[in-house]
Order: C-alpha cells, then sequence, then structure tokens
C-alpha cells in the first residue's frame, strides 16, 4: 500500500508541476511585463537611427520617412524642432541631421515618393486635409503644390494624418491611407480610410473605413504605412492607442482587411509608432518607427524577411 500511495504521490506532483507552466516554467518572475505580446517574434530589431538629444533637439523625433536617393543614400525626412527636417545615411543604419528644414512650419506627419521624371513629391498633414509640395533637388528644397490632395471633409473629418506609403492597385492606380488626425492626449478610437489617384496629384475618397467602425476590423488604428506583397496584396501597419501596440493587418485587394496582428515590436514602458518601411537587398523589409510615447520620441529600425505574416 505505501508503495501505492508513493506513486501515486509521484503521478500527482507531475500533474501540478505540468499546470503550473509551460516548457518547466514553474514561477513567474514579480518583475515580468504585465503585457505578453501574441505569436512569434519575425522582426529583428536593429537599435537606435536617431537620438533627439544627440541630433540637437530637446523635443520628440517623429513621423519618419525614408527613401533611397538616386546615389544610393538614404534620406529621412523626420519631425524634429516644430518643422520638418532630414537625415542623411550612406547604409540606412547611421544618419547624420542636415542643416535647415525641409518644409515650413504647418506640414507634418510628411511622406515621401519619388515621380517617374525623378522629382520627389512630399504628402503632408495640413490644414483641412492632405497637401504636398514638390522638389527638383533630389529632396532638399520643396516648393508648395497648388489645392489640397486629400479634404478631411470628404470623410466627416476636420483634419487628416499624413499619409502611408503609396501602394499600386490591381487596376494600375495609386492608393494612400490615412487616418482622423491623432492629438497627444486623446483616448478616441482612431479609424483608416483611404484615397486612390491615376496620376498622384488628383485623389478620390474610397468608401467607407479600412479600419475602425463600420469596417471589418473595428479596433482604433492611426497613422499607418503600407507596402505591397509579392503576391498582389497589401499590408498596412499602424498604431493602436488603447494597447499601445504597434499592429499589422494584411488585405487581398486593399480595401477589406480581415485579420491583424501585432508586431511585438512595443515594449513594456515605450510605444512603437509612425511606422515607415523601405524595401532593402534581398527582398528584405526595414521599419523605421518611433520608440518614446505619443509625442514620439527616438528613431530604432528592425527588418523582417519581406513577406507576410508580419
Amino acid at each position: 500500500m505505501r508503495r501505492q500511495y508513493l506513486l501515486f504521490k509521484l503521478i500527482a506532483t507531475i500533474i501540478v508541476l505540468t499546470a503550473c507552466g509551460e516548457n518547466g516554467n514553474t514561477s513567474v518572475s514579480p518583475t515580468a511585463p504585465t503585457t505578453v505580446m501574441p505569436g512569434p517574434q519575425l522582426w529583428t530589431r536593429e537599435g537606435i537611427r536617431l537620438d533627439n538629444g544627440l541630433a540637437g533637439y530637446s523635443g520628440a523625433l517623429a513621423d519618419t520617412s525614408t527613401i533611397q536617393l538616386t546615389d544610393g543614400r538614404w534620406r529621412m525626412y523626420v519631425f524634429a524642432g516644430g518643422q520638418v527636417r532630414s537625415a542623411i545615411s550612406s547604409d540606412g543604419l547611421t544618419f547624420s541631421m542636415e542643416p535647415g528644414s525641409r518644409l515650413p512650419e504647418g506640414y507634418g506627419q510628411p511622406r515621401v515618393i519619388r515621380l517617374g521624371d525623378e522629382r520627389l513629391r512630399i504628402f503632408s498633414s495640413g490644414v483641412g486635409g492632405i497637401i504636398s509640395a514638390i522638389s527638383q533637388d533630389d529632396g532638399m528644397t520643396f516648393s508648395r503644390e497648388d489645392g489640397t490632395r486629400v479634404n478631411a471633409s470628404s470623410f466627416g473629418l476636420t483634419d487628416l494624418s499624413g499619409p502611408s506609403n503609396i501602394v499600386r492597385t490591381y487596376d494600375g492606380r495609386w492608393r494612400m491611407y490615412f487616418s482622423d488626425l491623432p492629438r497627444p492626449g486623446q483616448t478616441m478610437a482612431h479609424s483608416i480610410y483611404s484615397a486612390s489617384s491615376s496620376d498622384l496629384l488628383n485623389w478620390y475618397p474610397d468608401s467607407a473605413a479600412r479600419i475602425g467602425p463600420g469596417a471589418e476590423l473595428t479596433g482604433s488604428g492611426e497613422h499607418p504605412a503600407a507596402i505591397s506583397n509579392s503576391d498582389g496584396s497589401v499590408s498596412i501597419f499602424y498604431f493602436r492607442n488603447n494597447t499601445f501596440e504597434l499592429m499589422a493587418a494584411t488585405s487581398n485587394d486593399g480595401l477589406t482587411f480581415t485579420t491583424e496582428a501585432d508586431t511585438g515590436l512595443s515594449s513594456q514602458g515605450d510605444q512603437a509608432n509612425d511606422p515607415d518601411l523601405v524595401r532593402i537587398s534581398g527582398g528584405m523589409v526595414r521599419m523605421y518607427y518611433n520608440e518614446g510615447n505619443e509625442m514620439g520620441g527616438r528613431v530604432r529600425s528592425a527588418v523582417h524577411s519581406g513577406t507576410p505574416p508580419w
């Protein structure tokens, strides 16, 4: 009987230890993060690209947009000191701030693209919607273009965030994504919308929301970035202000997004937001993002294999 009792006690102990934690974890550290990011970590963090102190600005750095120049260097546009400024890099990793500002006050959350004639167009959040400016010297000086590219009133709003990276649609047009303009201290949910264009100058609203109330994915989403995938699908990346996560969602047609996942780039005490995406060698994708709080912070980067899931 004693041998049976000991055997029973041994089996019971094994069951209890198994229930206490998987993979041999039988206790939880009292200093463990309160938020555990689900799923595998698919992004590899690369470190800090720009630090506000080293860059010479007392305020936070935010809202980056990066493009490769004709000479192979990389120029990053960043909101710093109340204006859109720029930093230059030979490898996309080590950046040095350039003197002066690229855009005057009143422009924010920039997104730059290269046109077919090698000029650069920069889109920006402005009064009443999304405005644009053009550069003929590889992005050092810009001249404001007349009119508004996307009117906030078309979506029943007063202001819009800066747009995402521009992607091609299945029928050869262009599409940008944007949200209502998030403001520091707001706790309200945000929605992501889109507009399409055949010439990158005249933009027309797409109906309904891509993310948010009325969409398939109803959670909050703000200030998105976007990328086209090799299978024709589109992925967008956006900050969720109620959970402080940097999310990713993919759509086959660029309009209806049905699944989303946390990228895992936020960490306890820091929020990963304002994503900016570029394709680099080997088909990989590099994301520049701000790490800090809702006002911005340091600019970091991470790399991914370049194929969903994100």
